[in-house]
């Protein structure tokens, strides 16, 4: 390979301070960056630098396209260097010796890419640029545009050679690929990687360009996180970090050899005071924890977490805490924390008459015994089985379960992570009337509503709480899983895969449940029978299960959707019922008047 596309780091100060430096092989060491990523030239004759010119990336993909398939990992094969650098690739040179178009007439890049100074000036927005050969809005150092076809590139993806050494796999490559055939992520900024990446087969290493040569501290003084230098250790496979408790060979890692102590760069700086939304009280960084203190899966003592002083025994792994669907990204230190405003849903009247916030007439608590179709709950659209409720003294059929009329006026939910304000009627809409869609379960609702701007969840949903005790498994449910995981799990119920639904799942085995079915009642009343009937996964269906009394069809059995059925008496004298989810849109509609 041509040492021209082969990319180093050498030892080099930005500011005064040691730095690993990525550098073309060909480059000297007439150059200095400055903490700002601007170039220095070290010496007095700056015109007698020549400063390298590359081709545009999409000439670069152009040669590529033309020697490979689409269906894997494809290596680049083509320096970034203009002609005017010796050794070019000659299907590059057949390129800009030939016509100005293509056989498909499109114009072919031949001049090399320019310097976008109003780029370099300042950091740039996400909504100003897109990278034309990663695809990505990732922001970078410096940005070059190709006159020819208008697109703009990050610097490291212009410059990006055929293989790079890096400080961190002082032992292997990383070379230039393209088109991935599976998904692939930045094991550094967790982005997609959709076209340019580079990338070690054999070790299912990946990496962005620009992630692939930042700078890299050699030293770092930081007395917040620990009192010594830290030094970059560069063979960290084995490394476990005293801060998050975990061994990740994608971040750069550093040693105390006094202390023996070892944290990733990210580390260094992670927040000493939080909040999340999967708590109600802020949360601090301890660097170790009381032996048997733990929360859901065991936290090891003798690495960092996030511990709650209000709430003994409640401790977040250090990374889970700083999760994007958990932390709103603010470090807390130092700020006062504000009081929080209790507001009853209700003023007491006498005993067991309340005004609620929701309706204008008098509540009163009764009792139910017999069930009656016709009570519906304004806040929760269920039906009002057996126990406690509260109902209109002034018989305009206003029915509240108890549960629902002491719902907390401001509520935190662990599904977002601002505080929710509970309403009767939601906010102004773009595509909905008198009615929601709530953004847990995406079910259509008109009953009441927790709100925080556009997001919306209805009160079965906002009722949900780690742990949550499902009755339908043996053990409790979290919202453990991450993002991406979530957005892959499959529900046990349903058997959907659906990306918009949001999911619990069991830490002690593999049970996944969404919340359109983890907030449907394990218990519903029909009015033709004296009992309860018990929800039952379909995959409990049997030869003499298999009559729907309500549609008066059979009761397909399989993994999906699953029924409701009698276990107080023989078959033969209580009906059976399958209750599918349309139901509740029916019910909801005949009480509501569409």
């Amino acid at each position: 390979m041509n040492s021209n596309s082969v990319g180093v780091f050498r030892e080099r100060e930005i500011d005064g301070k040691p730095f690993h430096i990525y550098t073309l092989s060909s480059q000297t060491d007439t150059t200095t960056p400055s903490s700002s990523g601007e170039t220095v030239i070290d010496g007095d004759d700056e015109l007698s630098l020549q400063q390298p010119l590359f081709l545009c990336p999409s000439l670069r993909l152009r040669v590529h396209g033309e020697n490979n398939s689409f269906t894997e990992f494809l290596p680049y094969n083509t320096s970034p260097h203009y002609p005017s650098i010796t050794g070019v690739d000659q299907q590059v040179q057949q390129l800009l010796d030939s016509d100005s178009h293509d056989d498909d007439g499109d114009e072919i890049c031949k001049l090399p890419v320019v310097p976008i100074y109003w780029c370099n000036s300042k950091e740039i927005e996400y909504d100003q640029f897109n990278c034309g050969a990663c695809e990505r809005s990732k922001i970078g150092t410096d940005y070059y545009i190709c006159l020819t076809c208008d697109l703009m590139f990050h610097k490291e993806c212009v410059e990006s050679p055929l293989e790079i050494k890096h400080p961190s796999y002082p032992f292997l490559s990383l070379k230039l690929y393209n088109r991935p055939g599976n998904r692939v992520s930045c094991m550094c900024c967790a982005l997609a990687l959709f076209s340019m990446l580079y990338h070690c087969p054999t070790y299912k290493l990946s990496m962005h360009p620009v992630c692939a040569m930042k700078p890299i501290p050699i030293l770092i003084d930081h007395p917040k996180r620990h009192p010594h230098l830290l030094t970059f250790f560069p063979k960290q496979a084995s490394l476990l970090c005293d801060v998050c408790g975990l061994i990740k060979e994608s971040f750069p890692t550093y040693v105390c050899v006094r202390c023996i102590f070892v944290v990733h760069i990210d580390c260094i700086y992670f927040p000493y005071v939080i909040k999340i939304c999967r708590h109600h009280h802020r949360i601090s960084f301890t660097s170790s924890l009381p032996s048997g203190k733990w929360f859901r899966q065991k936290v090891d003592n003798n690495c960092g977490a996030y511990t709650c002083n209000k709430c003994s025994h409640y401790s977040v792994h250090t990374r889970c805490a700083l999760r994007e669907d958990v932390w709103d990204g603010k470090d807390l230190e130092g700020l006062p924390e504000e009081p929080e405003i209790i507001l009853e849903p209700f003023e007491t009247i006498a005993d067991g008459i309340i005004v609620h916030f929701s309706h204008s007439h008098h509540l009163k608590l009764e009792i139910s015994r017999v069930y009656d179709e016709n009570k519906v709950c304004q806040a929760c659209i269920l039906p009002i089985y057996e126990g406690n409720y509260y109902s209109c003294m002034d018989q305009c059929e206003f029915v509240l379960h108890e549960a629902c009329a002491n719902a907390s006026h401001k509520k935190h939910h662990a599904l977002h992570g601002h505080p929710l304000t509970l309403k009767v009627v939601p906010g102004e809409q773009e595509y909905y009337k008198d009615y929601f869609q709530c953004s847990a379960c995406y079910r259509l609702s008109c009953g009441f509503v927790y709100e925080a701007g556009y997001y919306r969840i209805d009160l079965r949903c906002a009722s949900v709480s780690e742990p949550f005790e499902y009755q339908g498994h043996r053990h409790p449910l979290f919202l453990a899983l991450d993002r991406q995981q979530e957005l892959e799990a499959t529900c046990q119920i349903c058997q959907q895969k659906a990306t918009f639904l949001r999911k619990l799942n069991c830490i002690e085995c593999d049970y996944v449940i969404c919340f359109k079915c983890a907030t449907l009642p394990f218990e519903a009343k029909y009015k033709h029978d004296k009992h309860f009937l018990t929800f039952r996964e379909g995959k409990e269906g049997s030869d003499q299960l298999d009559w729907c009394e309500v549609c008066e069809r059979n009761i397909v059995y399989s993994r999906k959707d699953g029924f409701y059925a009698c276990d107080d008496c023989c078959h033969s004298s209580c009906s059976l019922f399958a209750w599918r989810r349309h139901v509740y849109v029916e019910t909801w509609s005949h009480h509501n008047g569409y």
